[in-house]
């Protein structure tokens, strides 16, 4: 039979195609992320090319496609070609516009046309910029008109593209961007990158193609035989092909002729081709697809015609596509069918030739695929000394792009190799434990950390010399500090290795790095002493980015606020001295950390700010950014700006920050729901935030936090059992003592609950002994211990007094109201009726403002059994305005904002708004100019 080669309709495809133009829709609104999953022939590339290709001038276009090269491929190689295609349409000036210092830190190093990339001394910083540019690039060209990003074949993936793609489909929050995938479903491994977007993120949508059915099968038939087929034939071609497009073209190919596999009716037209069509066919599957025209020239050694007339029937039969200077598979199947049908000899001659080929002039490639594919030619072709010169170049550029997994196993291939060349380090200019030491940062800065501990040790045990050994040992801390574990046992052995008379730059590192390990585990003394020979080597040096983690240390280890801010400062200029940007953004998270712990809270707060400013500065806000978003949305919380903390940690969560802080979020967003009364939503996140913060190894305090949130919740459902147990457990497997910042709420909440109730007095004395020997350090502090004092000696009103001006002190509502409330009973309890009656009305009023409703419910309880009416309304007020609205009609007059309003009274925003809009009904007014004109009118507030 003769026909078609392919159909020139898409056939049996509405509903997918349907699909398609609903996501592009939806883009159109907020981005999308498409992936088209079918076996091999069923159409994937065909389904998006028709979608695409019916645009016309309503989206831009970009396509990239994976290629199968394994460890060989070009990092990141479908977006290069993809973003390639976008600075050649937009021209490299409007690109480098959209990005922070055009480009030059991150993008650069994929795109040479947008300049010289700027040197990043903090390569796992570089390639978090480089994941933020990517993002803007494609967010900002979307403005203009919609982006459709097609990324083909992602099965073939490398591990930095699908780390990259996972980093877009969480983080693409602009619209008009539009990503599609393809992919072969039975390829993606437990361990393929492709494999947490195919099963774990929420915002990726699939599309599954299956066979066609019988009437498709018939369609298809019809468009390429020209002609309806008899029902014969069409029964035997859909029993045959199952319903895949690639098998029913295949079988009107060779009719009935019997094929074991698919790979056989494949090549059954491949041999009904001309010789030296044959012989072009194979060398392009050889080389890399797309291969470029003037290298398969070079492969076949024929002379222009001949190759010109041997190509045609490739093209017209379409078994190659012409793409841009070379060719490509149609099909990648037909590709895989033809190399596989190569003899062993075959094969490794044309490896061979492709390796020469590239290395004698590597134009012959496109952008920096050169080292790659020789890399891959020479380990294909049998050659392992050129296999291991082009992989340790190969990696150098793997490097340069940040992407660290490929630089790893092309490194590791270069150490395997050097046990059967014992000469490879005079080829290579370069001795094995620099390559060892090379391949453990690399594998680090993957997050390849299990591979990277036993690399590591396997090259420990080979004994190295002390400096590289202590290199070695550095890496693996940092790799078990990452998982949880103990990092501090190596680094004290690589200072032990490192002589103690040579301020070395390394030494200064190492010494650094011990002391941040120290200090969170809550070793102060002796992280000071470390952060301080950290300094003096760094000074010595002049190595200012050592200075500044060890001022970081310094800081947060000082007792005396003022010398710690002072300390912070100068870090903070030894950062941006260094260009440390990330050490910059570490100064921000520990200095907002340490002002929120002592109860800086309006500090805390504007240095959390600067430092996400910074972030945003620096390209890094969904990535960097997100590591200050718990802290500023905690310094929130304590001020009663709870819709502010709430919008905070709800756009850090959805940016998919890493597991710790997350959990440090969840921890935010529990005590937020707890207070408010969602009771239900509070016990899920902090169950999904314990899961990580009771791992082994992540210090006193992060351990602390979760028992501190349990604590709460306890006291929220009045169940003192389960506090019980908690502070027993508290007291029991914890030192308090090396952590008072969470250890006196824990002791606070603990007495709050617990003071009163039968069977609690040895617990409590427990506690009171504790806290006689508790550090205290800072306002914040001395609030918990008023507090704790005033609980356990019950009907104290002096004390209670002291707690409730440490906590007004503050500026934090919440406990306020909460010792507002136990004052009220102790007023009750020894009769002072009147002032009883003051204090459980301000109460009232704090809980109402945050919307405490769990604290609300508690004061209403005891102002009804004591008959004391909480919002009663002003005498004289003719409009019958509640207390609190008086309140807030005065800092109207007084011309108040909203947010000035809520500051004053410890309410949000939306709070003191609701409060105005109430007022401005009440009075039948409709601005707050009349409001204030009506207050004057009936002589509410007193005038000077």
């Amino acid at each position: 039979m003769s026909g078609r080669l392919t159909s020139p309709v898409l056939v049996g495809r509405e509903r997918e195609r349907a699909a398609l133009a609903a996501a592009l829709t939806a883009a159109r609104s907020g981005a999308a992320v498409v992936l088209v999953g079918g076996e091999a022939g069923m159409g994937k590339t065909r389904l998006v090319r028709e979608f695409t290709g019916g645009l016309g001038a309503s989206a831009r276009v970009l396509t990239g496609g994976c290629t199968d090269l394994g460890v060989d491929g070009l990092p990141f190689g479908p977006f290069v070609t993809a973003l390639r295609r976008l600075v050649r349409e937009l021209d490299a000036p409007p690109v480098t516009a959209l990005l922070p210092s055009g480009g030059r830190r991150g993008l650069a190093r994929l795109l040479p046309e947008l300049g010289v990339a700027d040197d990043e001394p903090e390569p796992d910083l570089g390639r978090a910029r480089l994941f933020e540019e990517v993002l803007l690039l494609l967010e900002g060209a979307a403005r203009q008109r919609s982006l459709v990003l097609v990324l083909e074949d992602l099965h073939w993936a490398d591990r930095s593209t699908g780390e990259l793609l996972t980093f877009l489909a969480t983080n693409l929050g602009e619209p008009g961007v539009l990503i599609l995938g393809t992919y072969r479903p039975d390829e993606i491994g437990g361990t393929h990158p492709l494999r947490p977007l195919v099963s774990r993120v929420d915002s990726v949508r699939g599309i599954s193609l299956g066979g066609l059915d019988r009437d498709g099968v018939a369609e298809q038939l019809g468009e390429l035989l020209a002609a309806p087929a008899d029902e014969a034939f069409t029964e035997r071609v859909f029993l045959r092909s199952g319903g895949n497009p690639l098998f029913v073209e295949a079988l009107v190919t060779v009719g009935d002729a019997p094929a074991a596999s698919l790979s056989d009716l494949l090549l059954a037209d491949v041999d009904r081709l001309p010789d030296l069509s044959r012989q072009v066919l194979h060398a392009a599957a050889v080389a890399a697809s797309p291969v470029g025209h003037a290298l398969l020239a070079i492969l076949v050694e024929m002379d222009d015609l001949a190759f010109e007339d041997a190509l045609r029937p490739l093209v017209r039969r379409r078994f190659l596509d012409v793409v841009e200077d070379g060719y490509a598979f149609r099909r990648d199947l037909i590709r895989e069918a033809v190399y596989g049908s190569l003899l062993p000899g075959e094969r490794v001659r044309l490896h061979r030739a492709c390796a020469e080929a590239i290395t004698t002039d590597p134009a012959l490639v496109s952008g920096d695929r050169a080292y790659a594919e020789v890399a891959l030619h020479w380990h294909a072709s049998g050659a392992p000394i050129r296999a291991a010169e082009a992989a340790w170049h190969a990696a150098e550029s793997a490097r340069r792009t940040y992407a660290y997994a490929e630089q790893h196993r092309l490194l590791d291939r270069v150490l395997r190799t050097w046990q059967r060349v014992p000469d490879l380090a005079d080829r290579l200019g370069v001795d094995r434990g620099t390559v060892a030491s090379l391949a453990a940062e690399a594998a680090l800065n993957a997050g390849e950390l299990d591979t990277g501990v036993a690399s590591v040790t396997t090259a420990l045990a080979e004994h190295p010399d002390p400096e590289v050994a202590a290199h070695l040992l550095r890496t693996r801390a940092a790799m078990y500090d990452r998982n949880g574990q103990d990092p501090m046992p190596d680094l004290h052995e690589a200072v032990r290795l490192l002589p103690t008379g040579a301020d070395t730059p390394l030494r200064g590192e190492v010494l650094a790095d011990l002391a941040i390990a120290q200090r969170h585990h809550q070793h102060d003394a002796e992280a000071r002493t470390t952060a301080e020979d950290a300094l003096r080597i760094g000074q010595r040096t002049g190595d200012r980015g050592v200075q500044a983690r060890a001022l970081i240390t310094l800081a947060a280890a000082d007792a005396d606020l003022p010398t710690a801010v002072e300390l912070f400062e100068r870090a903070r200029t030894a950062a941006r001295d260094a260009g440390a940007a990330d050490t910059q953004l570490a100064v921000a998270v520990t200095e907002s950390n340490r002002l929120e712990a002592a109860g800086e809270h309006g500090r805390a707060e504007q240095v959390a700010r600067s430092g996400i400013t910074l972030a945003r500065e620096l390209g890094l806000t969904r990535t960097r950014g997100t590591l200050l978003a718990p802290n500023l949305s905690e310094s929130l919380l304590s001020l009663g700006r709870w819709d502010e903390a709430e919008a905070v940690y709800r756009e850090a969560l959805a940016q998919s920050p890493p597991p710790l802080y997350r959990a440090y979020l969840q921890i935010i967003q529990a005590t937020v729901d707890l207070r408010r009364g969602a009771l239900d939503a509070a016990t899920t996140a902090a169950t999904q935030a314990r899961a990580v913060m009771r791992e082994p190894n992540r210090g006193e305090e992060t351990c602390l936090e979760p028992d501190l949130l349990d604590c709460r919740l306890a006291q929220i459902r009045q169940d003192a059992g389960a506090v019980t147990a908690i502070l027993d457990h508290v007291l029991t497997d914890h030192d308090l003592a090396r952590s008072p910042r969470y250890s006196w709420p824990l002791l606070t909440t603990g007495a709050l609950t617990l003071v009163g109730h039968h069977g609690t007095g040895a617990l409590l004395t427990r506690m009171s002994t504790y806290a006689d020997t508790l550090a205290v350090t800072g306002r914040l502090q001395q609030a918990h211990r008023l507090t704790f004092l005033a609980a356990t000696r019950h009907d104290d009103t002096d004390a209670w007094a002291a707690a409730i001006e440490a906590w007004r002190d503050l500026g934090q509502p919440y406990p306020l109201a909460e010792a507002l409330l136990h004052s009220t009973r102790a007023a009750l309890a020894t009769q002072h009726r009147s002032t009883a009656a003051e204090l459980i009305t301000e109460a009232a009023s704090i809980a109402e403002g945050l919307g405490a409703a769990p604290l609300q419910r508690e004061i209403q309880q005891l102002a009804t059994r004591a008959r004391i009416t909480t919002n009663p309304t002003r005498p004289g007020n003719p409009a019958g305005l509640t207390t609190r609205e008086m309140e807030v009609l005065e800092l109207v007059v007084a011309g108040l904002s909203n947010r000035k309003i809520g500051e004053h009274l410890f309410i949000s925003a939306k709070t003191a708004g609701v409060h105005v809009s109430n007022i401005l009904a009440k009075l039948t007014v409709t601005t707050r100019l009349e409001a204030a004109a009506w207050a004057h009118r009936n002589q509410l507030f007193k005038t000077e």
